[in-house]
């Protein structure tokens, strides 16, 4: 619920507690994945793509069973920061992880539909 409230909070320009939020999930649980995914958000939705890229690549996420997620994540990454050939690139390299996990790819979809 926690995540939900700051990936929503991110999304409607109230970042600064999206990101607090997520700090504060990250203190409580430093040893899990979903904190980094929210804060990862945060740092793009606040144009900070090379810090979202470094903690959706820590190994906590990637050896995680959101690993596809943060894949989807640093797809919008690249997207958001005008990077297509990186985008092709990188899905190019991703594609059987997330076309395996359709939820994810479904959650990248709809976050490129949602925005301008």
């Amino acid at each position: 619920m926690f995540v939900e409230l700051g990936i929503v909070a991110t999304s409607n320009f109230l970042s600064w507690e999206g990101h607090a939020l997520f700090g504060q999930l990250l203190l409580a649980d430093p040893a899990e994945a979903y904190p980094r995914l929210g804060l990862a958000y945060c740092k793009m939705m606040g144009g900070q793509f090379e810090e979202a890229h470094k903690l959706l690549k820590s190994s906590i996420v990637e050896n995680s069973s959101f690993k596809d997620y943060a894949l989807a994540l640093r797809g919008l990454a690249f997207h958001l920061a005008k990077q297509p050939e990186e985008l092709v690139k990188f899905f190019k390299s991703s594609e059987s992880s997330l076309q395996e996990n359709l939820p994810a790819l479904g959650m990248f979809k709809t976050l490129l539909e949602s925005l301008p």
